[in-house]
């Protein structure tokens, strides 16, 4: 069984394979600096659970269900355009609808995630939903399946936190026609300067993360060399995450965590 959840219908659901797997995309509705749509989030990884459909095993039984589009976007809530779930109402919602899975039949769920805000949250409800249903969960960002060497500097994107190059490439590859690259710039991230002038804290690897908001970042709402953005390096990015997430799904259906 495989495509899109809402594209069957009720009976269809009844006796669903055993390994079936729940894949939800997460993205988010919120600012990308001057040159991006609110969409981005949203777009790249509802682009990354469709591409993937062209390498799925013919042994896979996985169901695409709608993509969460509205999610904890509060980092960004001091630009106009965001909209955002407290992370509670996040947590809530996933809990709700891991209920509604659970009803279905479903025991695996694969959560691919578009925006770093939602991380912490979903690292919760994956073990919330194991603890009530002993469903299967994982949860992973579309960015952890690109392949990017050769296509992005390896410091740059360690930065490249939003609305940057990583963002804009891909953006270009799917909808070119909402990009306005007259408006994309070098947003350097305040980051930087924190690792420069300190051992301990930072975004990367650090030992200690600190608690920010986009403006702790960068006034314009974005981190990253968005004017060197291509829409040939976002092919590469969202084709090999595409791929790689296919190979996922077919060693996520036999994976058990209480082997």
């Amino acid at each position: 069984m495989q495509g899109y959840w809402t594209d069957f219908k009720a009976p269809d659901f009844l006796g669903l394979p055993e390994r079936t797997i729940a894949i939800l995309p997460l993205g988010a509705t919120e600012q990308h600096g001057p040159h991006l749509p609110v969409s981005v989030d949203s777009d790249l990884a509802s682009a990354v659970a469709d591409r993937s459909r062209a390498h799925w095993h013919p042994e896979t039984s996985a169901l695409i269900l709608p993509t969460l589009t509205i999610t904890k976007s509060n980092e960004h809530s001091a630009h106009p355009g965001t909209l955002c779930l407290s992370a509670d109402t996040l947590l809530a919602v996933l809990r709700d609808l891991g209920d509604s899975l659970a009803r279905t039949g479903i025991s695996r769920l694969a959560m691919l995630n578009g925006h770093g805000g939602n991380t912490a949250v979903l690292e919760i409800a994956c073990r919330e939903m194991r603890l009530a249903h002993s469903m299967i969960t994982a949860h992973g960002s579309w960015f952890g399946f690109a392949e990017w060497d050769g296509v992005v500097d390896p410091e740059d994107a360690a930065h490249d936190l939003h609305g940057g190059d990583t963002e804009t490439s891909p953006m270009l590859a799917v909808s070119p026609d909402r990009v306005d690259m007259s408006k994309a710039q070098n947003f350097r991230s305040k980051g930087r300067g924190w690792q420069e002038s300190g051992r301990w804290i930072g975004l990367n690897g650090q030992a200690m993360r600190p608690g920010w908001v986009i403006d702790d970042l960068n006034a314009f709402g974005a981190c990253g060399d968005a004017s060197v953005a291509t829409a040939e390096k976002g092919e590469v990015l969202l084709g090999s995450a595409a791929r790689n997430f296919a190979g996922f799904l077919r060693e996520f259906a036999q994976f058990d965590p209480a082997t």
